[in-house]
């Protein structure tokens, strides 16, 4: 069903549409906002518990904010998993072990949407009686389009680049569990603005970690506050890296110490109420 894009709709496509862009001859590169592109999917993730048997529908909304161009769209399937850095990596359906690709079917196979418009892609999810590995199971809806490339002077340049959006979902069988363990914190021995940890998950569930660093002064009070993100998957390890030299707050020469405060929000064994993630304090002199 195509339905017209609402204003809040077009806020939500704008900001959280995970955009992958790249020349047809080359593999997809990451961009995190692509406005000149102007296509969205919602949700861009999705976390659901399942059981062996269970059936379930989702529905994923692909909109256009654009308001004079039409595009025309393909759906797929792909797995999915996350590098070191916490970039997103896609690879054919069915090729990982704990891909849940098998398990889907969807609806229409392809969309195309007129200015301003949006569609439902239903997503059927048929779980098996019998699976051979625990924990989380992942794949992603993909849209897919191609759109000519624009030269310095806006002509067409004769290059067609492929643009995909995903979203995201991840399956996971209970019981099961999430447990990140954060180590190595410490600042960069060349750049002394740039710290990093190692955030490793040992479960056979994914950890979403949110939370906050609280940059202190030698008298103990909070100058500045940085928010902190990450997801980690099932046996998966994160290099989490933050920058603080263009944090407002912070002034050359001067020494601070940095406190954390995190949770994991999804934890299966803990029926999915938050728990802390502990991560050592440490001390910094800003270069």
């Amino acid at each position: 069903m195509s339905i017209s894009v609402n204003k809040k709709m077009k806020n939500f496509l704008i900001t959280s549409a995970l955009i992958f862009a790249g020349t047809v001859a080359s593999s997809a590169m990451y961009a995190p906002v692509a406005n000149a592109f102007g296509i969205g999917v919602q949700p861009s993730t999705v976390e659901m518990t399942v059981k062996p048997g269970d059936s379930h529908r989702q529905v994923i909304t692909i909109g256009n904010v654009h308001k004079t161009k039409t595009i025309s769209l393909t759906m797929g399937l792909a797995d999915w998993t996350l590098d070191n850095d916490g970039k997103l990596t896609l690879s054919p359906p069915g090729e990982s072990e704990k891909s849940a690709a098998e398990w889907i079917r969807f609806s229409p196979a392809s969309v195309t949407l007129k200015p301003e418009t949006s569609m439902d892609v239903i997503v059927e999810i048929s779980v098996p009686y019998k699976i051979k590995h625990k924990g989380d199971h992942r794949f992603a809806l993909l849209a897919t389009t191609l759109l000519p490339a624009l030269d310095e002077r806006g002509d067409v340049s004769g290059v067609w680049n492929k643009y995909q959006l995903a979203s995201l979902f991840y399956l996971t069988l209970t019981p099961s569990e999430s447990i990140p363990v954060v180590s190595n914190v410490a600042f960069s021995n060349t750049d002394k603005s740039t710290l990093s940890m190692t955030i490793k998950n040992d479960g056979d569930a994914h950890a979403r970690l949110k939370g906050t660093a609280f940059v202190k002064d030698t008298a103990g009070e909070t100058v500045a506050e940085m928010p902190m993100a990450a997801v980690i998957l099932d046996q998966g390890e994160r290099n989490y890296v933050m920058r603080l030299d263009e944090v407002e707050g912070i002034e050359s020469g001067n020494k601070y110490n940095i406190d954390f405060k995190v949770n994991n929000s999804f934890v299966p064994q803990n029926k999915f109420k938050s728990t802390p993630v502990v991560i050592q304090s440490i001390d910094y002199q800003a270069p």
